[in-house]
């Protein structure tokens, strides 16, 4: 392997761990509770304001903001799928082709 080769691997691994690194620091630091500094609210704060959010969540009609995940009406939906199948279809067709037409290579021992 040529050296540009081996940088460009490189620098690609490296970008791919940091975006997962990035990610996981993130989640880390998303906590509720400040660890300590103001603004987190007090621990009885924090209990009021989680029983008022399980209070809400079995409420009567709390189950969502009722908007369609994939549309307003059947044919939508049907289109979505269709559409789907298609390209995945389309890509595993090409696969299979691929796989069964060129010439066979011998497996060396």
């Amino acid at each position: 392997m040529n050296r540009p080769i081996i940088m460009a691997t490189a620098t690609m691994v490296i970008l791919a761990a940091s975006a997962f690194a990035l990610q996981s620091i993130q989640m880390a630091k998303a906590q509720y509770v400040g660890g300590g500094t103001t603004g987190g609210g007090s621990l009885e704060e924090q209990l009021k304001l989680a029983r008022a959010k399980i209070t809400n969540a079995h409420a009567a009609g709390a189950y969502g903001s009722g908007t369609p995940m994939l549309g307003t009406n059947i044919n939508e939906t049907t289109i979505f799928i269709i559409v789907i199948v298609a390209v995945f279809g389309g890509v595993a067709a090409a696969f299979f082709i691929k796989s069964r037409s060129g010439a066979k290579a011998k497996a060396t021992a």
